[in-house]
């Protein structure tokens, strides 16, 4: 870990932990996807840090944060963030997540709306009904998708990093060193009872162009290419811009569902451009 803060705040009835980069800066909150930790940020907070006070959250069941004893609802992880921010004492940050937490970051902005400044959502878990959660061979056979993933999160958490690191480089041939390894770390750190309780918690989440028509701040969504495992069509872009009047759209090329892990130089660009709007 770089030379960062790490804490715990009280929220929602449990401890969520938490890294800061620090500075009097205008603050941004990250929240990682299912599976993820704080740390797999790192790349982005370190490319942030010098302009911002960067917070990257564990959520419940992740990292060094409170199991969420079965309960992972999007309502309750957006009330995890709402509470860490205001116990943090963060006026006004932009909020950002990754897939499920790109998620809870869009019920954060509609559920207590006098918060964050901005939202961007990478990837966030947006279908048309009908469509499969991923595309490309993921989307093919979900149950399959879900099981194989499984047993190679199961596999990651008991190898040693540096085999783990031979799978995660297969995995994500691009990314970087320290990456890898915080992605890996992730997955030992992890609550077996989010792991237990992901298909109840992936498959009865709210609908998301409900949730969008109640927020009224501004949002960068960025997309990856269906075919390449993305969650977020170009219909459900289109339809997400119907109901999020200003709707900024980033869609990056070649990338799948780890958007900034494919294609970290396009998916920065986007966002800086997107927090210079916001902060001007």
């Amino acid at each position: 870990m770089e030379q960062w803060a790490d804490g715990y705040v009280r929220a929602n009835g449990i401890q969520i932990h938490y890294y800061r980069t620090g500075g009097d800066k205008p603050p941004i909150v990250l929240n990682h996807g299912a599976m993820d930790d704080g740390l797999c940020w790192t790349r982005v907070a370190k490319e942030l840090e010098p302009a911002y006070d960067v917070v990257m959250l564990d959520a419940r069941g992740h990292g060094l944060s409170d199991s969420g004893m079965g309960d992972y609802a999007s309502e309750t992880r957006s009330k995890d963030m709402a509470e860490a921010m205001l116990a943090l004492g963060l006026e006004k940050p932009v909020v950002g997540g990754h897939s499920l937490g790109a998620e809870g970051s869009m019920h954060l902005a509609a559920e207590y709306p006098e918060l964050p400044r901005a939202i961007f959502l990478e990837d966030p878990v947006i279908t048309l009904p009908g469509e499969p959660t991923f595309g490309g061979e993921l989307g093919m056979d979900e149950e399959k998708a879900l099981r194989m993933m499984q047993r190679v999160m199961n596999l990651i958490k008991i190898l040693p990093v540096p085999l783990g690191k031979l799978l995660a480089r297969k995995m994500m041939p691009v990314a970087l060193e320290d990456e890898l390894v915080a992605w890996i770390l992730s997955k030992k750190r992890m609550d077996k009872d989010f792991f237990r309780s992901l298909r109840d918690t992936g498959t009865h989440l709210p609908d998301p162009f409900e949730v969008a028509e109640r927020i009224r701040v501004p949002v960068l969504l960025l997309t990856g290419d269906r075919d390449q495992g993305a969650i977020v069509s170009a219909k459900a872009a289109a339809n997400l811009a119907g109901s999020i009047s200003g709707l900024q759209v980033a869609h990056i090329k070649g990338a799948g569902h780890d958007v900034r892990r494919a294609k970290f130089d396009e998916y920065m660009k986007a966002l800086r451009s997107f927090l210079d709007e916001v902060h001007a």
